[in-house]
């Protein structure tokens, strides 16, 4: 892939459980009782599932630059245009929440549209992170509830949602109100560029991620990975990796990133440091460096196809660190939602939080379900509650393999496959 290519053709929601998954407050802007957590709509066979780039929808669906198609509850906070800033077109509009703690923006369509095969996303950046809310509604207010997070001050630039709620019983083939809800305290988000993205066809696409480059990546995730017959990608700070357990610490040794390489992982970019990108203002730290420099060592080990991911520590980043990224990368991880389309933005692609106990199982059917991609991370496994999470998080992903209702994908394989 050109790592120009995108520029040229260019949470208070967590996994508690599961980003919205269950027990979120209600958003909806009329009065219908409660729903259930289910879509059978949305429950399809693979044959009406598409891979299809060409679908009718793929793309930018609104620009922002008829405001009047818009227009947010007289009760939670305004909406206007802004000329200065824009993704696409010549303005983004600006959400302010103003007393109230919130927006909902709203648009009603003229005719119904068919979201079944597609993901929303937007082009969204903030004065303060928060998780925003985007929600496809059909007649009687049913809907189905995408999500992602965005940091404070960063790049108005796409960001990948991924579904995170069913209301009602919603009918994704008749959907007729699109509708932006977010919340924050005297902090204005600015969007733009709605879009949409095919759902990948299923089964649904999970990536195991191990970031920090910790040595318990080997002795606890590799053995429990290699248990069930799994692979992972381990995302290291090139830097802290020693010769030997004697220089490396509690990083992994050289010889054990080999092992999971021979295995199958793919070993990708954690920043050289580790630090995260907003913290690299020390004398002596550089951003550039501490973002590129990985690259050359990952290349010189032979984990070519690594060197084309990164992962962005902490799931942040700075509208500079992103830029770097960007230039520099085909495909970066951060964010806060599972179950993306294809990525209408690759170097923003959708990670979960680490689960706790309980969470990876969730996620993992979840998927299966409804389909999508879902990249769940795991750091520092020392902890009792981080290794039984990786440990019934990697026998249900097996089981679920196994009956074909999951399929594990690497970074590469999105990088190369699921990408728009």
């Amino acid at each position: 892939m050109d790592r120009r290519r995108y520029l040229a053709t260019g949470l208070a929601v967590t996994l508690a459980g599961c980003m919205g998954l269950s027990g979120q407050e209600d958003t909806d802007t009329q009065d219908e009782s409660n729903g259930t957590e289910s879509d059978d709509s949305d429950d399809s066979d693979a044959d009406t599932e598409t891979t299809d780039t060409d679908h009718d929808l793929v793309g930018t669906f609104d620009d922002f630059e008829d405001l009047d198609l818009w227009f947010a509850h007289e009760d939670y906070g305004s909406v206007e245009a802004d000329t200065d800033r824009s993704s696409e077109g010549s303005q983004s509009a600006v959400l302010d929440p103003e007393d109230d703690g919130q927006v909902r923006m709203r648009r009603s369509l003229d005719e119904p549209i068919d979201v079944e095969d597609v993901v929303p996303g937007i082009a969204m950046t903030g004065e303060t992170g928060s998780t925003i809310l985007i929600q496809l509604q059909d007649e009687n207010g049913d809907y189905a509830e995408f999500s992602q997070r965005v940091v404070e001050n960063g790049p108005l630039t796409r960001h990948n949602f991924g579904l995170t709620r069913i209301r009602g019983d919603p009918d994704l083939s008749e959907v007729i109100v699109l509708q932006v809800v977010y919340w924050a305290e005297d902090a204005r988000l600015w969007v733009d560029d709605f879009y949409f993205t095919p759902r990948p066809e299923r089964p649904g696409k999970v990536m195991l991620q191990f970031h920090g480059g910790h040595e318990t990546h080997y002795t606890q995730g590799f053995s429990t990975l290699e248990e069930h017959g799994l692979t992972g990608a381990a995302f290291v700070p090139t830097n802290r990796i020693g010769p030997d357990a004697a220089a490396a610490g509690d990083y992994l040794t050289e010889d054990q990133i080999g092992d999971l390489a021979d295995a199958g992982w793919t070993i990708g970019s954690y920043s050289a440091q580790g630090s995260q990108l907003s913290d690299v203002d020390a004398p002596g730290d550089d951003l550039e460096d501490n973002i590129t420099g990985p690259i050359e060592w990952l290349e010189g080990e032979g984990y070519e196809d690594g060197a084309r991911c990164f992962a962005y520590p902490g799931a942040t980043y700075t509208e500079t660190a992103y830029e770097i990224v960007q230039e520099n990368y085909d495909i970066a991880f951060a964010g806060g939602a599972p179950a993306q389309g294809y990525a209408g933005n690759p170097h923003l692609c959708s990670i979960t939080n680490s689960p706790d106990p309980g969470d990876g199982p969730e996620l993992l059917e979840w998927t299966a379900e409804y389909g999508g991609i879902t990249a769940i991370p795991f750091y520092q496994l020392e902890e009792d509650d981080a290794i039984e999470a990786l440990q019934e998080t990697a026998e249900r992903l097996a089981d679920l393999e196994s009956e074909g209702e999951l399929e594990v994908i690497s970074p590469v394989d999105m990088a190369d496959q699921y990408v728009l």
